[in-house]
């Protein structure tokens, strides 16, 4: 015991200091039992009631209206032939040969150090 309290007089730890010291760390251990107290009780209450909300807002599919747009069935047909071949052709046919032509041109002002070095005499 007597070398402990050397130890917390070396480093200049009263007794008003410690006391709080230990105050801080119980409110700090309450408010962490706390809060978990807090999730394990009412995370099943929020589940229930979210389950409850989604159950009685079930999406419903909605059916459009039957209305007259005064499009025929030779109309339809066309629209939908148009779509078809408009998405079916779309891409061309293309070789897959990719072709890479080297330049013989090495010499870049971009590349060059001469002209990034500075003088500094």
């Amino acid at each position: 015991m007597q070398l402990l309290q050397f130890q917390i007089n070396e480093m200049n730890i009263t007794d008003e200091k410690l006391v709080t010291f230990l105050i801080w760390m119980n409110i700090m251990l309450l408010a962490i039992i706390i809060v978990y107290v807090a999730v394990r009780v009412f995370r099943p209450l929020i589940s229930k009631r979210l389950s409850k909300i989604t159950e009685e807002s079930e999406i419903r599919p909605v059916m459009p209206k039957e209305t007259e747009t005064g499009a025929d069935d030779a109309a339809k047909a066309a629209i939908a032939a148009a779509l078809y071949l408009y998405f079916n052709e779309m891409h061309d046919e293309e070789s897959d040969i990719i072709t890479v032509k080297r330049v013989s041109k090495t010499y870049s002002p971009w590349s060059s150090k001469l002209y990034s070095m500075r003088n500094l005499r």
